[in-house]
């Protein structure tokens, strides 16, 4: 529970950051940044949080039920990773 909140909290304040980052540096100084900046920062950053979760943790993600089918493939592609593989 506590690393998927983490995880939310990182993703959408850097991909939020981001976005108002190349706002303001196009040179749009204005209300309107910020606010897309939180709206791409929501829109992206959980769902990414999440997949980078179900990355993380594959056993738990499978126990709570997660069966989004890219989410299979995060979990297949870990499995197979040379640094979980056991000798």
């Amino acid at each position: 529970m506590h690393l998927r909140l983490f995880l939310i909290h990182i993703w959408v304040a850097c991909i939020g950051g981001a976005v108002v980052i190349a706002g303001l540096a196009m040179g749009h100084v204005n209300a309107a940044t910020f606010i897309w900046g939180a709206i791409i920062g929501l829109a992206l950053g959980v769902p990414a949080a999440l997949l980078n979760w179900v990355y993380l943790r594959p056993n738990r993600s499978r126990q709570i039920g997660w069966t989004w089918p890219i989410a299979r493939k995060i979990q297949a592609a870990a499995r197979q990773h040379p640094s979980t593989r056991q000798s």
